[in-house]
Parts: structure tokens; C-alpha cells; sequence
């Protein structure tokens, strides 16, 4: 009868209450490592994202580049655009701002 007394029965309630805090704190150090291991591949992402972004911005930037220095060179010869004006040539500006700040934010796009 020894295994009914009441010291028994609190050692064995005891003895769960431990093994519970055990599979408490092993499954808080998963949940932990899996959470470290989700913002590393966020940070990666992030990263990626980034580069891919400077890339594209460079390759951006160096063809506008060329278009500008052929538009000045033709500025200098004296060759002009006939029926551009200044409203023409905002519209066209913002246009191109308006396409190029789609083409940055869009998630499948490529340059070709």
C-alpha cells in the first residue's frame, strides 16, 4: 500500500509537472530555433532583393546615360525634334518615370 500513500501520489504529481515544463522548454527552444532560422532566410531575401535592385538601377542608369549623351550630341549639331515642346517633353518625362518606377517594383519582372 505504500505506492497509495500521499507522498507517492505528490512525488508522482510532481514528476509530471516537471516532465511538463521539460516538453514546455524543448518546445520553446524549436519554436526559437525555427523562428532565427525564418529571419535568416528573410534577411537572404533581403539581400537578394537588394542586389537585384542595384543591378537593375546600374543597367538602368547606364542606358539612360547613353540616351542622354546622344541626345546632347545631337542637341550640339544643331539637330532638333521638330513639334517637341516643353509639354511634350513633361509628359514624356513623367511617362518615363511612371514606367520605370512599375519596372523597379514588379516582382516577376526581367530586363531583357
Amino acid at each position: 500500500m505504500a505506492s497509495n500513500s500521499p507522498e507517492t501520489t505528490i512525488a508522482r504529481a510532481i514528476n509530471r509537472v516537471l516532465a511538463a515544463e521539460r516538453e514546455a522548454a524543448d518546445a520553446i527552444a524549436a519554436a526559437q530555433r525555427e523562428a532565427e532560422a525564418v529571419i535568416e532566410a528573410a534577411r537572404t531575401e533581403r539581400r537578394r532583393l537588394l542586389e537585384r535592385a542595384r543591378t537593375r538601377a546600374t543597367r538602368i542608369h547606364g542606358a539612360a546615360q547613353v540616351r542622354l549623351e546622344r541626345s546632347l550630341d545631337k542637341l550640339e549639331r544643331g539637330a532638333s525634334a521638330p513639334g517637341i515642346d516643353l509639354g511634350t517633353l513633361d509628359q514624356l518625362t513623367h511617362q518615363a518615370v511612371v514606367s520605370l518606377a512599375r519596372r523597379l517594383t514588379s516582382p516577376g519582372h526581367e530586363p531583357s
